[in-house]
């Protein structure tokens, strides 16, 4: 079995970006596989013909006038295999049953915060509620301490001794010094 690579190390030996080595896979459409993550797997071969459109690219010629040698027959015979059907539909059953997973897990989040904002307004409202009864109980202190005044029943009023009496008049002040 042939030693694979992953995009970084690749990367990481011809000394270019990973961004690099994933636009010149694509751009030169090199058969490279990918693992359960969707990633590319890159084999020694796939780093070899990298390394020429590096040398290509450093010696001035554009990407479109790049040339390759002319691969073997056998290459040519692996490059156009085609993926089995059992192996395909065993990737995209583990596909399936990974989304599944990753679908329980987002539904189990979502119920997880729903519950949480929940009781936390549950919360907030038991503290209103008991800020509303401290503020009546307050105001029911403070009416009790301010009483009404009663109503006066005229039986209760006090009795004037000797009758209506007229205010007296009192004297101007300039009335005391006027002739």
């Amino acid at each position: 079995m042939e030693m694979t690579m992953k995009t970084k190390e690749v990367s990481e030996r011809l000394g270019v970006n990973p961004t690099t080595v994933q636009r010149w896979a694509k751009y030169f459409g090199f058969a490279c596989e990918t693992n359960e993550h969707g990633h590319y797997v890159f084999t020694e071969k796939h780093v070899e013909m990298m390394r020429n459109v590096q040398i290509q690219l450093k010696e001035g010629k554009r990407m479109k006038d790049i040339q390759f040698d002319q691969p073997k027959e056998e290459e040519v015979a692996e490059s156009n295999s085609f993926i089995q059907t059992s192996v395909y539909e065993e990737k995209l059953e583990a596909m399936i049953t990974r989304l599944d997973e990753l679908d329980e897990k987002i539904s189990k989040k979502a119920d997880d915060v729903v519950s949480y904002q929940l009781l936390k307004h549950r919360t907030e409202l038991e503290e209103m509620m008991n800020m509303i009864k401290n503020l009546e109980d307050r105001l029911t202190r403070m009416e009790n301490k301010i009483q009404p005044p009663r109503s006066i029943n005229e039986d209760e009023l006090p009795m004037v001794v000797g009758g209506n009496t007229k205010p007296k008049k009192r004297r101007s002040f300039m009335q005391l010094f006027s002739f």
